[in-house]
């Protein structure tokens, strides 16, 4: 592996993000790394989740969109982070149970 990714989980490491986000449409300015199964969420918390819009990529592929994400590295299980928008500093706190 790459001695320089910062992550855990492998730069192929399937995560989920939104079309509209990969479009270049919507920033990241949230992020979730879920307790139950150690995913990464890469969304946009003003825009309203839908199935429809969801897709799978490599974790690699979100760092490469934003170079920022590398500070969420060492996010643990069951927290999220936050901004307020692009280059903003990233807030981190444990997430609330659905």
């Amino acid at each position: 592996m790459d001695p320089d990714w910062p992550f855990d989980d492998p730069p192929n490491v399937a995560v989920f993000t939104t079309r509209q986000v990969m479009k270049g449409e919507h920033i990241i300015d949230y992020v979730a790394h879920d307790d139950d199964d150690g995913a990464w969420q890469f969304l946009n918390r003003n825009v309203d989740f839908e199935m429809a819009n969801a897709m799978l990529v490599g974790l690699s592929e979100m760092v490469k969109r934003d170079s920022s994400l590398r500070e969420l590295a060492d996010l643990p299980l069951g927290w999220c982070a936050w901004r307020e928008g692009k280059g903003q500093p990233w807030h981190r706190s444990k997430k609330e149970p659905d």
